[in-house]
């Protein structure tokens, strides 16, 4: 079976795309996917060290913005965008203590949803307290969503509670 970065992955190419946002940067793995399938990637972490790795996986591709800011202030460096990523959780081979919180996460998913165009992907975690907490929240929020404004799914594990999932958020054309 695919992982669900994989899986993302596989959605993203199906669509055209601009403009594209990675609101959890990490090791720049997305960061890259997007930038080789959009004219343009905002890209955001927190940590340095996420940008920095991700300066390198990139190597020359300049149609890519490393912000060091958190994904809810998204709203000072654009105002749309055509697919967003967020890849919620903790940067792997670093701290497991820094993760995205339910906060932030909060206030950036609710702005995503206002300024996006066509998709939006959630990998969501709920396999720590915070990232549990997340998960809760997000599933609340997103079954809320106008039904003749948005498509939403879900792809996920039925047989393992804690593993990562994804949704999906397609706003209707």
């Amino acid at each position: 079976m695919i992982t669900m970065v994989e899986y993302v992955h596989q959605r993203i190419a199906t669509y055209d795309f601009q403009i594209g946002v990675d609101f959890t940067m990490g090791n720049g793995y997305d960061t890259l996917f997007l930038a080789q399938h959009c004219q343009q990637v905002y890209a955001f972490d927190i940590q340095k060290e996420a940008l920095e790795m991700t300066k390198q996986r990139l190597g020359t591709l300049s149609n890519v913005q490393l912000i060091l800011d958190s994904h809810e202030n998204m709203d000072q460096y654009l105002t749309t965008f055509d697919v967003g990523i967020f890849n919620l959780g903790y940067l792997p081979q670093a701290s497991h203590h820094i993760t995205t919180t339910l906060a932030s996460t909060q206030k950036a998913l609710t702005k995503a949803i206002k300024y996006m165009q066509q998709a939006l992907f959630v990998v969501v975690y709920p396999g720590h307290e915070e990232g549990y907490q997340e998960s809760i929240w997000i599933d609340a929020f997103v079954s809320q969503l106008d039904s003749h404004q948005f498509h939403v799914s879900s792809f996920r594990m039925l047989n393992k509670n804690k593993a990562p999932y994804v949704i999906e958020i397609e706003k209707k054309q």
